[in-house]
């Protein structure tokens, strides 16, 4: 008597899966703010850096970084109190611009104008000093 084999599976060893396991990888998609933060902080050990500006544990610092998690609340929050709050609150601003972003955009580029008016008013006060030697 013979007996009839299964065929190969259509699915052997080679087959990916994307659930996020040891063999596939789902290609997460890195948020806009945790990409605004990884250009922010050096490069090497940004999940370290990530960790001490926002007193998150590291294995979480590292997931959101790779994009294998989502960035909380309290992490944004510690984000956004941060010296790159600015760059953190573009991110999360995106494409959107109500009213209230458009004269925050504006008062900070008066803000800027304003240093550098500051800033070239001492050099001119410094080349007079020099003159008047």
């Amino acid at each position: 008597m013979t007996a009839k084999l299964r065929g190969p599976a259509a699915r052997g060893k080679n087959w990916h899966c994307t659930t996020g396991n040891q063999i596939g990888t789902t290609g997460n998609q890195i948020s806009p703010v945790m990409q605004k933060v990884r250009e922010v902080l050096p490069s090497s050990k940004a999940a370290l850096h990530l960790q001490i500006l926002t007193e998150q544990s590291l294995s979480i610092c590292q997931k959101v970084l790779s994009g294998d998690r989502h960035e909380n609340l309290s992490m944004v929050t510690a984000l956004l109190r941060s010296d790159h709050g600015r760059e953190v609150l573009f991110a999360l601003m995106g494409d959107a611009n109500p009213p209230w972003f458009a004269k925050y955009r504006k008062q900070l580029d008066v803000n800027a104008a304003r240093r550098k008016l500051a800033e070239t008013q001492r050099a001119i006060d410094a080349l007079q000093a020099e003159a008047a030697e």
